[in-house]
């Protein structure tokens, strides 16, 4: 199974939507039907590929943390300056998966 998808996430609402609401138009049940089920399916894709950015974001933040304290602690000044730019980006990552 891929990864959870935004682009496809946003699509599929999309498509459901007009599906769904052709399907009432016309009377076509299972038109309807198929698109709330193909809207739902996105919302459901959208939420796991926000969950699923916000969990890499606090990994990269915690990890970026981490390096960069023990790169402190032994001098090493470059990598703890790369290490807070992970933290950084990380935390960038969670707030926009918020």
């Amino acid at each position: 199974m891929s990864s959870p998808s935004r682009t496809e996430a946003k699509k599929d609402q999309f498509v459901g939507n007009v599906k769904e609401n052709v399907g009432s138009a016309v009377g076509n049940e299972s038109l309807e039907t198929k698109g709330k089920t193909q809207n739902n399916a996105g919302v459901v894709q959208e939420t796991a590929a926000t969950v699923q950015g916000y969990v890499a974001g606090a990994a990269d933040q915690v990890a970026g943390a981490v390096k960069g304290a023990y790169n402190a602690l032994t001098g090493d000044t470059t990598a703890e300056a790369g290490n807070k730019v992970q933290e950084k980006k990380g935390e960038a990552q969670k707030t926009f998966n918020s």
